[in-house]
């Protein structure tokens, strides 16, 4: 009878040591997946960074060349204002030549 305990027990033993043992490992296998993961996910993390730092600097390119669009713009408007103050000179000149005659 105490060697059916004995036995009993070490067998109980060995089934607790076995579960045990296997959780371990998929606990280790679970936490090797999650490192892969957060290394993933950090590698597209930096990527994503770098990304954006381009797009920032592409942006303030574009600012600045709106910027300078927006001076070409304003330059062509006072020569284009300028040219129509020449032609309605020209014209007013045309037509007083044209009542003298």
């Amino acid at each position: 009878m105490k060697f059916k305990n004995i036995y009993s027990g070490f067998l109980l033993l060995l089934f607790i040591s076995l579960f045990a043992f296997q959780g371990c490992g998929s606990w280790q296998s679970e936490n090797e997946k999650l490192k892969e993961e957060i290394t993933d996910v950090n590698t597209e993390n930096d990527r994503l960074k770098k990304e954006l730092n381009t797009l920032r600097t592409e942006n303030s390119t574009m600012h600045v060349r709106l910027a300078q669009l927006n001076l070409q713009i304003s330059s062509l408007q006072i020569e284009i204002q300028n040219l129509q103050k020449d032609i309605d000179s020209f014209k007013a000149q045309v037509k007083g030549k044209n009542k003298k005659s």
